[in-house]
């Protein structure tokens, strides 16, 4: 009996002493981006989250697409709940980035470009089969720039008076050159839209957002977040 105790006493310590090296594993990598050392502090939940699925990744029991692509949804997730409160060069230079990738998505098949913009209705796309990594990763500390000056150091909610002209020339515009179809976007979840559509459509509304000056761009984006 006392060897059985010591076998199990063994086995266990060895359990114990491999899911802390996997943990160990598992941080020390994520940890090695900016993103990750950005949500440890400030979205602890998200962090436990990816380093849970990481573990998963690293035990075989999903593919590493599966987790870049959980990855970037949830990081995505947790940068637009921040865009509201982040600071101006943050938004402008993640927004940048968005265009650039949703350009490039539009050359995938399918409705890939849609789902980037309205990951909600469909999930989000396959980033990890249409982005280059060094892109990725690019994305990714732009979002966790964000993330961080909203919880740093807050910008102040713009006034909705200071944003609503802004916001009404960008929609009469997006109607001028779109029609009725620019009511698309507001039924982004009707299965019988027009997707591709509606990613040409929303593209063309932050282009326009962009097109005005910083300042105005980073308040008409950070108020937008609180559109219902």
């Amino acid at each position: 009996m006392k060897w059985v105790v010591i076998i199990l006493v063994v086995a266990v310590a060895g359990a114990v002493g491999a899911y802390w090296y996997e943990g160990y594993s598992a941080e020390s990598t994520l940890l090695g981006q900016p993103v990750y050392r950005v949500l440890k502090k400030h979205e602890p939940a998200v962090y436990e989250k990816l380093v849970a699925e990481y573990k998963t990744y690293q035990r075989e029991e999903t593919s590493r697409e599966n987790f870049i692509n959980f990855a970037n949804s949830e990081i995505n997730l947790a940068a637009t709940q921040s865009l509201a409160h982040a600071s101006q060069n943050s938004v402008l230079a993640l927004m940048n980035d968005m265009l650039a990738t949703a350009r490039q998505l539009q050359k995938a098949p399918g409705d890939t470009c849609f789902r980037y913009w309205f990951p909600l209705v469909s999930g989000p796309p396959d980033v990890a089969r249409y982005i280059e990594p060094a892109a990725q990763a690019r994305t990714l500390d732009l979002m966790g720039e964000v993330i961080r000056t909203a919880a740093e150091n807050p910008s102040p909610l713009p006034e909705p008076d200071t944003v609503k002209d802004n916001l009404a020339k960008v929609i009469n515009e997006t109607y001028e050159q779109f029609g009725s179809d620019a009511q698309m976007i507001a039924h982004a979840d009707d299965p019988k839209v027009d997707r591709a559509k509606v990613c040409t459509i929303t593209l063309s509304v932050y282009d326009r957002i962009m097109s005005l000056s910083p300042a105005e761009s980073s308040a008409l984006l950070r108020s937008m977040t609180q559109i219902r």
